[in-house]
Order: C-alpha cells, then structure tokens, then sequence
C-alpha cells in the first residue's frame, strides 16, 4: 500500500466533545490531518455519529479544511486488497480521545495478522513480524484482551 490511512473520531478529538452539539475546533489536530494529507496520506472519519448529525460533522469538518477519502467505511483499496469489507476499519495510525497509550519502555511492537500479502515498508526490520500463527512468533508475551506484545531484549537501547 503506497499511502498510510488514519482513521480518526470526531468528537473529542477533533472538536471538544460537547455531543450532539459540535464543540470548538482541535486545530492542532487539524493542522496535524491536513499536514498528512498533504503528504500523500488518506483521512477516514470514524465517528459513531449519524444521519444529520453526521452530515453536520462532515460539513463542519470540510469548513475546517478536512475533505475526507472516507466516512465510517473502509477505502475501496483496502477492501479489494482483503476481498470484502471488514467490518473493522483499516487504517495505519487510529486517532481517537479514548485511545490507551502504552508506556514505550514496556512495548516495543505488536504482533499483527498477516493477510498473506507482502508487508510493504510497514515492517521496521528486514524481519517480518506479521504472522497469523502466534507459536511462530517468538518473544511475545499475551496481554490483556487476547493481546500479544513483543519484549524488549534487555541489550536494546530504551
């Protein structure tokens, strides 16, 4: 996949949650969608928001400068490259205002299902670390949710 995806929520994220009205612009976090944009990466909005409302968050979002590739849907060439349309949405970077960050010095990458396709440049290694057999995998340890985590080897810089 050549461009990066970023599926991001509405309220609370781009605007102060103030639901079901629309609160005040995030205008870092628009600064930060329309700098990616610009470079060459797709926007989602991934909102629970429906009918109207979401038409008035698409309409207040495009005053804001953010033209969206798609809403609550997965791209088309996601959804050619896995055969269907997942009911999850695809994306490289999820930006929401309830996301968990891990702390870094605990965590240093996850384990991802490979679609049995190449990975492209989203691998940081020459290593491939996608499989969709986690005894393949080595290193990981099962967190909460039915989670995997790679560990830190303990001669790795922090």
């Amino acid at each position: 996949m050549e461009n990066k995806i970023i599926a991001v929520d509405f309220d609370g994220t781009l605007c102060k949650n103030k639901w079901p009205e629309i609160g005040e612009a995030n205008k870092e976090m628009i600064t930060y969608l329309k700098d990616r944009q610009a470079n060459g990466y797709k926007l989602i909005l991934w909102t629970c928001r429906v009918d109207d409302m979401l038409k008035n968050a698409i309409s207040w979002s495009a005053e804001q400068g953010l033209v969206f590739d798609a809403v609550n849907e997965n791209l088309p060439e996601i959804v050619a490259s896995f055969g269907t349309d997942t009911r999850k949405i695809f994306a490289n970077e999820y930006i929401d205002n309830r996301n968990a960050w891990l702390p870094s010095k605990e965590v240093a990458d996850i384990l991802y299902l490979c679609d049995g396709k190449q990975c492209g440049d989203s691998c940081p290694s020459a290593e491939c670390k996608h499989t969709s057999d986690i005894s393949h995998a080595k290193n990981f340890v099962k967190g909460d949710y039915d989670s995997y985590w790679e560990k830190r080897n303990s001669d790795e810089p922090k």
